[in-house]
């Protein structure tokens, strides 16, 4: 009889190794994902290099265009502020100015403003009971917004608005500088407010000097009732032997106080306040007389607020006779 035997299968081994089979499976195929993300990563990170080194060249070209247009704008500036610096600088006045000329027969000046404007029957001799009076000529007069006062060097020396009804307008500083120095004149300026006040300041002696030392002006012996206190005014006490100036050339502690003034020529002041008195500023547009800080019409003796800005002004001479010696121009 043959022996009986048994054959046993081991299930552990067997669920072992299809266990291990199953893991290896999966976890080939879990790396094969990640390499498949990582690759489309590496893709992303690639695009998104190549596109911000072509920003980045953009940019350099950008900034490289924007450093040209800044040097060629510094070096416009620079070439023009010379070139105005020269401009402004040259002793013109014998060549572009027309002296004021005499009537032979009314003894009249006729004066030259502007490129070709000219006022006649100035300073004409008036004779009465055997003496010789002058009336007040209109030297500026400021009416409207019409004429626009933030002029430059060169026009506040020719003169400039409108000559002919001489409304809005400047007599020019060569003409006040010849006029000034061949008469001994007066000084007149009446101020208008918004309550249609008018006060009126005079002076006995007005005189301004040439424009190599600035057109400065000289004003004494004040009358009037533009301030409270009549004694001293704000003009002689703070503007007196000021030197004229432009927002194109200015000399006052190296200030540029037309621009800080809105751009107005007039005799300004040392420091930072520039002007107690600034009477070619902006006229109001309402009829509350404001205008922004500094811009206007100020006579701060009257109307303290530096917004406020005045309704008209005007400024008249008035020749009380003749120096005895024409004085030349320098």
């Amino acid at each position: 009889m043959l022996p009986h035997t048994t054959t046993r299968i081991d299930n552990s081994n067997v669920n072992f190794q299809r266990y291990t089979s199953t893991m290896s499976n999966t976890t080939i195929g879990r790396c094969y994902f990640l390499l498949i993300h990582l690759f489309f990563y590496m893709i992303i990170l690639i695009i998104i290099y190549i596109q911000l080194e072509h920003f980045n060249t953009k940019q350099d070209e950008i900034l490289a265009v924007l450093n040209s247009y800044h040097n060629q704008t510094l070096y416009h500036e620079s070439h023009s502020q010379s070139f105005n610096y020269k401009y402004n600088n040259i002793d013109c006045s014998c060549h572009t100015f027309i002296q004021p000329k005499q009537n032979q027969t009314t003894h009249c000046l006729e004066l030259h403003v502007g490129l070709n404007e000219t006022i006649s029957n100035f300073f004409c001799p008036i004779l009465h009971n055997n003496h010789t009076y002058y009336e007040w000529f209109l030297i500026q007069n400021r009416q409207t917004n019409y004429i626009n006062f933030n002029r430059t060097w060169v026009e506040y020396r020719r003169g400039f608005g409108n000559i002919l009804n001489q409304i809005d307008f400047w007599i020019g500083n060569e003409n006040l500088y010849w006029l000034t120095n061949n008469y001994h004149c007066r000084l007149k300026i009446e101020l208008t407010d918004w309550h249609n006040e008018t006060r009126i300041a005079m002076y006995e002696s007005f005189r301004i000097s040439n424009h190599k030392d600035d057109y400065r002006i000289q004003i004494r012996e004040y009358i009037g009732n533009m301030e409270p206190y009549n004694q001293i005014d704000s003009f002689f006490r703070w503007h007196y032997t000021a030197p004229f100036s432009t927002y194109d050339h200015y000399t006052a502690d190296n200030i540029n106080c037309s621009n800080l003034h809105g751009g107005a020529g007039w005799w300004y002041h040392s420091g930072v306040e520039c002007a107690h008195v600034q009477l070619n500023g902006r006229l109001p547009t309402h009829s509350d007389g404001l205008v922004p800080l500094n811009t206007g019409i100020l006579w701060i003796g009257w109307k303290a607020d530096r917004h406020y800005s005045f309704q008209y002004v005007r400024m008249s001479i008035q020749p009380k006779l003749k120096r005895h010696h024409l004085r030349r121009r320098r």
